[in-house]
């Protein structure tokens, strides 16, 4: 309804005219209010579903990030382990090469003390042997001499008791 429908009488404009306008007034601005309403409504449920949507995206991601903490969390302390391991095994690894080496060189120590003492009972021997041989020498030297005196002393150089006797001899 427009203004220009409005009946006027000698006063001014109808009572029941004006009642018609502001009622259509009404109806039409209740209508637009109704229409605005639902489609604030509408776009209150949609976003209703979009701040829905938004948290649950938002709890996925916090999920996510949490699962990416704990595995970032263990990755670092693994790693870290993995050092400490490798920092032990080392440390062991120059223990036992340290005891390995202190266990060679005793060894290789008895062993020299060995051979040193080899080498002192062999020159004792040795020592032994040329005293053996030198007083086996001075004794064969004495006998030579005894022989060779006992042979210028015999009558007649005759050495017969020395001399064999073909018949004993096979």
């Amino acid at each position: 309804m427009k203004t220009e429908d409005l009946k006027t009488g000698f006063w001014g404009y109808q009572k029941f005219s004006v009642m018609q306008y502001i009622t259509a007034l009404e109806a039409e601005y209740s209508a637009k209010l109704l229409e605005k309403d639902q489609e604030s409504h509408l776009l209150l449920e949609q976003e209703k579903q979009r701040v829905h949507q938004l948290e649950e995206e938002l709890a996925d991601l916090r999920r996510k990030y949490e699962a990416q903490e704990r595995e970032q969390h263990l990755i670092s302390s693994t790693l870290m382990e993995a050092q400490r391991y490798a920092e032990l095994m080392k440390a062991q690894s120059e223990e036992r090469q340290q005891a390995a080496q202190k266990q060679l060189e005793e060894a290789l120590e008895l062993r020299e003390q060995a051979m040193q003492r080899y080498d002192a009972r062999l020159e004792q021997l040795r020592e032994q042997f040329r005293s053996m041989l030198r007083e086996m020498d001075e004794a064969a030297e004495g006998m030579s001499q005894e022989l060779e005196h006992a042979r210028t002393e015999a009558p007649d150089n005759n050495m017969s008791m020395f001399c064999r006797r073909p018949e004993l001899v096979v």
